[in-house]
């Protein structure tokens, strides 16, 4: 297949991607907009035409509430209405926006806001949607008074209704995969907190928890469902209440996860005090009767457009110092910070919302969520990894790298009530350089050190899956043979012995010729407890070192009084 052909069948291809896009965006009906900029005017005066000379026509399609006043619009058609089902007018980013329309014919008030409990539920809240009188002439006006609020543009489009539903029903399933992504990182966060009890993923899963509450009030699903609804008198300090609130919450963690109380303790402090601010401005936004105004928006987008690149340089900062965690977080936060900066500049600066905006958000936030849980995991790995060697640390000789006496011992209790429980055998041997005293004084502790670890590699290699060995003191091991009878104990006992004894061992030059000595023990019924069976082995180990030593000597019985006696006369060596 040539490039040209390639090419030819890509088109085709996207194509009814194209055409789906296309019906589903529509086509928007012109319509003239025009302003009236007159406090306290009375609704019957301007509907009868007594304002109509002071109407003045808006640039762009968009309503733009004043802080300072209510505001009068006046719409109509560009050209009449032919259409069977009635036009839909949809008003974009109703955060805010209170306000009463007046429909032809009879004019009656009919209030809309994404905060109301009487929605018809027609439409969702993402955008208000107010149904337009079925053949509507461009020559009849609607009129929509705006009350005071937020002066952001508020962009307006007439639609067909198909092309209306079709777009409401977009923005809905858009309103929830963002927040459905986080949630599921933030219940899998949480079973990790009740599972470590680390703050850090409690932060984490609060902080993610009122993003996903602040995005639903946000895009008006909030309130349509109980507890939410509840907040719904709030209007739109709701939002700011989320949003100051996981601000506090992204600082705590972020001072966490970054570690930058040793990474940069003066960031770490300035961030610290950086929460108080935002804390005020949550108790405000939560108070309306306390702290009336839109100050609070504006103190609050003042607020993020500060601590966005604060948080943006820490991440830095943790990154440049070899932080794994930083680089997580710089990922993952990035995107998201970067949007929170345009989304705070232009509230201060009073711009309209960029349409990439809308959405760009909430699905940053979901993409920080799942790298950030990516990151968390990771921090497990760390922890389980950290467990392990501080395990290892506990249960091992720091020499030889063998087990200590401690966890031997754990493991031969274990093998003892087993060996009893299923009825199998056990099998023990202890075993003991020779002359490990003449090594050291006539070469040093070093090569003593060295002797010690050398015999564990032979020692091991005649062990199985299973079995275990341990340095029980000094020169002195132990090993635990689960399953091995008397005669397979003392044939695993005599190829150690062997291995020694054919170890090449130099030290400075000078060949050393190391021997063990083994006593070989099993379990039967007079063995009562493991500290039997391990007197048992150290009594048949004793007859080794007495019978000239590089021997295996198997335990046959109870020790005579004779021999306990000589054990504690001769030398163990």
């Amino acid at each position: 297949m040539d490039l040209r052909s390639a090419k030819r069948k890509w088109r085709w291809a996207i194509l009814p991607v194209l055409l789906l896009a296309a019906a589903v965006a529509g086509a928007d009906v012109p319509v003239r907009i025009e302003r009236l900029d007159v406090e306290d005017a009375e609704a019957a005066k301007v509907i009868s035409g007594a304002y109509d000379g002071r109407f003045d026509i808006e640039s762009y399609a968009a309503l733009t509430p004043s802080r300072s006043g209510s505001r009068w619009y006046r719409l109509s058609l560009g050209a009449d209405w032919t259409e069977r089902r009635p036009a839909v007018l949809t008003i974009s980013e109703p955060q805010g926006l209170v306000l009463d329309a007046y429909l032809p014919p009879a004019y009656a008030r009919a209030p809309y806001s994404i905060y109301r409990a009487d929605s018809s539920g027609e439409f969702t809240r993402h955008a208000l949607a107010i149904v337009m009188p079925a053949g509507l002439h461009a020559s009849v006006p609607i009129y929509l008074h705006v009350q005071p609020g937020l002066a952001v543009p508020r962009a307006i489009a007439v639609r067909k209704s198909i092309d209306a539903r079709s777009r409401d029903i977009v923005n809905a399933r858009l309103d929830l995969l963002f927040p459905t992504l986080q949630l599921a990182t933030l219940l899998v966060m949480l079973s990790f907190f009740l599972v470590l009890r680390e703050r850090m993923y409690a932060y984490f899963s609060a902080q993610m928890l009122f993003i996903v509450l602040f995005e639903l009030y946000e895009c008006g699903l909030g309130f349509e469902v109980p507890p939410f609804a509840w907040l719904a008198p709030l209007g739109e300090r709701v939002s700011w209440l989320m949003a100051a609130t996981a601000a506090v919450l992204s600082i705590d963690f972020s001072r966490l996860f970054l570690d930058l109380a040793h990474a940069s303790p003066r960031s770490d402090r300035v961030l610290a005090c950086m929460r108080w601010p935002l804390v005020a401005i949550a108790a405000c936004a939560a108070v309306p009767w306390f702290a009336p105004g839109w100050w609070i928006e504006d103190a609050l987008s003042f607020a993020l457009l500060v601590l966005a690149p604060m948080l943006l340089g820490a991440g830095l900062l943790a990154w440049q110092r070899g932080g794994l965690r930083g680089a997580y977080y710089l990922c993952a936060w990035a995107p998201g910070l970067l949007f929170v900066i345009v989304r705070a500049l232009q509230l201060i600066l009073h711009w309209p919302q960029p349409a990439w905006l809308e959405f760009a958000l909430p699905a940053a936030f979901a993409f920080a969520s799942i790298v950030l849980a990516f990151g968390l995991a990771d921090h497990i790995v760390s922890i389980r990894h950290e467990r392990d060697v501080a395990h290892r640390l506990a249960e091992h000789d720091m020499l030889t790298g063998v087990l200590n006496r401690r966890a031997i011992l754990s493991r031969l209790r274990t093998a003892f009530l087993a060996a009893r429980e299923k009825k199998r055998p056990l099998a023990v041997l202890f075993l003991d350089l020779d002359h490990f005293k003449r090594v050291n004084d006539s070469y040093g502790h070093r090569a003593g050190d060295q002797c010690l670890r050398a015999v564990i590699a032979p020692i091991a290699s005649e062990l199985r899956q299973g079995d275990a060995l341990g340095r029980y003191g000094g020169e002195e091991f132990l090993v635990v043979l689960p399953g091995a009878s008397a005669a397979n104990a003392e044939g695993v006992a005599e190829r150690i012995r062997q291995r020694v004894e054919e170890l090449p061992m130099l030290i400075s030059g000078v060949r050393v010729g190391l021997t063990i000595s083994i006593g070989v023990a099993t379990l039967d019924a007079d063995v009562l407890t493991p500290d039997d069976l391990i007197e048992r082995a150290d009594a048949a180990l004793y007859l080794s070192k007495t019978g000239g030593r590089n021997l295996v000597s198997m335990h046959r019985g109870p020790k005579s009084p004779a021999g306990e006696l000589m054990q504690g006369v001769l030398p163990r060596e």
